[in-house]
């Protein structure tokens, strides 16, 4: 029995991390809310393909995934820049590709959010999309109640 309960806190281990990770996204939306704008231009708005590794360590595998590549202009003083991040959420690749696009063609005036203690450090959309809220929620939930509910079968099962 004292063996098993090693084994339930490894497991929880993996809905921690996750929470864990959802934080830390969180304290950058947080921190990039105190972030100033300025008026920018879409100056590249196409897609490409990247090379992603899928896997840990030096073995890890890599696959070709297809990313919206979005690139803007913005002014600060007399200093341009460019930027080509546009959200704070990871951008994992092949998904909503065409809808970014579509949302950002080349010419778009758009508006820059940056960071003013590093003025490279710029998003288009400051804030997490609604969905990822309910959808760590829920997958946090079905991991707790799954190792929640071994629990309660290891301890009906020993008597």
């Amino acid at each position: 029995m004292k063996d098993i309960w090693g084994l339930y806190l490894i497991l929880g281990a993996f809905p921690a991390f996750i929470l864990f990770a959802f934080v830390v996204k969180y304290l950058e939306v947080l921190k990039a809310r105190n972030w100033s704008s300025v008026p920018g231009r879409v100056i590249v708005s196409t897609s490409e393909d990247r090379s992603v590794k899928t896997g840990v360590g030096d073995d890890a595998d890599s696959e070709t995934r297809n990313f919206a590549k979005i690139v803007y202009e913005y002014r600060i003083a007399s200093h341009t820049y460019q930027g080509s991040r546009v959200t704070i959420g990871e951008d994992l690749g092949n998904s909503e590709v065409a809808e970014t696009i579509a949302r950002y063609p080349v010419g778009k005036a758009v508006t820059v959010y940056y960071n003013p203690n590093k003025r490279t450090e710029a998003v288009l959309e400051r804030d997490l999309p609604p969905f990822v809220w309910k959808g760590v929620l829920i997958v946090v939930g079905v991991l707790v109640a799954l190792i929640v509910g071994g629990v309660r079968s290891e301890e009906h099962t020993s008597e």
